[in-house]
């Protein structure tokens, strides 16, 4: 960052002339977001800041810390809440850089600290909407206790809290309900997040009337997100500071490319007029939609996070362009994920995959593989199983390149140190010490796995299939665990000896 250069906010705004007219600044809060990550803020409060900008939406939002370990509020409210879009990348033949101060968010809370602060939000009449992006080990349930001061840890936890509370203050009055769309890469998030809520409510003995006053008065959307939002510019800092005459913390990097698909009632449509600003926004059914996008976008990024940073390549398009990895990425979405899609999917997904691979090598993304490996294990067992179990299904063999990846994925998470005050953990691989970013069980059962761990064929394949193969298939499947575990323990051991290179060019050739 720039020595000379301010920190990004109003004033700096007003002295550098760099500014849009901050469209949202005068609107009332309108939207809890529960989540404050680089994606939201590349996806969602861009498109309320375009709405704003045509005076369409009206209305700002406010982001709410998901996790005690949170950064971000702060940061956001020392830049009065504004942050720097840039959007980069080819969009219909043509290259595109745009750069916009957005305004939508009007403050951060982290409810940790400021539980009541959260509370007050939930009281207001002018909160309609809920937003949300918690990963997908946001969207699962934990066993924690309701205290009415106090903001429990989970999403569902704080989003049946908040929903109380304004039941509560509103005396179940109908019309105060919100419309609560998530946003996270869940199959039917929707409908996932709408029953953790009502098993917390049980759990917790809250009154019957407030379950029946959620079921009558507050809508769950199921929704798909399409875009690669790749965050702050990492070595950029020093040119954008001067470019723009401002430091910006949290200035953020997409793709121009966005979709955004919802599930929701009719009157949803008129509520959000996405339409109206020019974007890429569909109130439809979202079900061909996400075989697609999840498994020939997603699934993909996941693969090549743990192949990748293994490897020894850092970003998304280092890793397509490098012939090895990049041919491995591309078969496995050719012919083994492509294979499992529904026929209506299958027609469109071979052009669907050369438009997906024309984003990968965006030349102006710097996609993090560390960043996307971000709860990969979550990711791995709703992205990349799926297309797995499907294609074992149809041909009685499992797919060489999905089953070694998670022998990749195991090797992945192999801790070699950690920081036990700041709570970090850490692998290595041919660039040295990389962060092992994931929930306390899922690193748990890693560090146990490798503990125990001796070179044997018959200790890795007992390892792989009690803490790693029996988990991610489930007991309707357990009698295919033998087979599977044997292929990934063998591979396991090849990159224990080989390294991930040498274990690939086994696997392809």
């Amino acid at each position: 960052m720039s020595n000379t250069s301010s920190l990004l906010n109003k004033k700096t705004l007003l002295e550098t002339g760099f500014a849009n007219g901050l469209p949202s600044s005068s609107y009332p809060e309108r939207v809890l977001q529960i989540g404050e990550g680089n994606f939201l803020r590349g996806f969602i409060d861009w498109m309320f800041f375009e709405m704003n900008k045509v005076g369409e939406f009206q209305g700002r939002v406010v982001a709410l810390q998901p996790t005690p370990r949170g950064k971000v509020v702060p940061k956001l409210n020392r830049q009065d809440c504004l942050y720097t879009l840039i959007q980069r990348g080819i969009y219909q033949g043509t290259t595109v850089e745009k750069i916009d101060v957005i305004d939508s968010i009007s403050r951060g809370i982290n409810p940790y600290s400021d539980w009541e602060e959260a509370l007050k939000v939930a009281e207001s009449p002018d909160i309609e909407f809920v937003f949300s992006n918690t990963t997908e080990a946001g969207l699962q349930y934990v066993d924690e206790s309701f205290d009415e001061a106090a903001s429990p840890l989970s999403f569902p936890g704080k989003l049946v809290s908040l929903l109380f509370h304004r039941y509560t203050i509103f005396n179940g009055e109908k019309g105060r309900g919100w419309m609560i769309i998530p946003c996270e890469l869940v199959e039917n998030n929707g409908v996932v997040l709408k029953e953790l809520c009502k098993k917390l409510t049980l759990n917790w003995g809250l009154p019957e009337s407030f379950w029946t006053w959620v079921e009558n008065e507050c809508s769950f959307c199921n929704t798909l997100v399409d875009r690669i939002v790749t965050g702050f510019p990492h070595g950029e800092e020093q040119q954008l500071a001067d470019r723009l005459g401002y430091q910006d913390e949290l200035m953020t990097v997409a793709e121009p490319y966005h979709l955004f698909v919802i599930d929701g009632p009719t009157e949803l449509q008129e509520k959000l007029p996405f339409k109206k600003a020019g974007l890429n926004v569909y109130f439809d059914d979202i079900t061909s939609y996400r075989e697609l996008k999840v498994k020939l976008l997603n699934a993909p990024h996941t693969l090549l996070a743990s192949c990748g940073i293994l490897y020894g390549v850092e970003t998304v398009r280092e890793g397509i362009k490098d012939d090895l990895l990049g041919n491995f990425i591309i078969h496995a979405m050719m012919e083994e994920i492509s294979s499992t899609l529904q026929p209506k999917e299958k027609e469109s997904s071979s052009q669907y995959i050369h438009d997906i691979i024309d984003r990968f090598l965006n030349p102006f993304l710097h996609h993090r593989l560390l960043d996307i490996s971000l709860n990969g294990y979550s990711k791995y067992r709703t992205r990349v199983m799926p297309s797995l179990l499907a294609f074992k299904e149809a041909e009685g063999a499992y797919p060489k390149r999905l089953a070694f990846s998670l022998a990749a994925l195991t090797s992945f998470y192999k801790v070699v140190e950690d920081d036990k005050e700041a709570n970090k953990f850490f692998g290595h691989g041919p660039n040295g010490l990389y962060e092992i970013r994931d929930s306390h069980d899922v690193i748990s059962k890693f560090r146990e796995f490798w503990e125990k761990y001796d070179g044997t064929t018959e200790c890795t394949t007992k390892l792989v299939k009690e803490l790693v193969v029996n988990d991610l298939l489930g007991e309707k499947t357990l009698s295919e665990a033998e087979g599977l575990s044997i292929f990934i323990a063998k591979h396991i051991m090849m990159l224990q000896e080989l390294g991930m290179k040498k274990t690939l060019e086994f696997i392809e050739q």
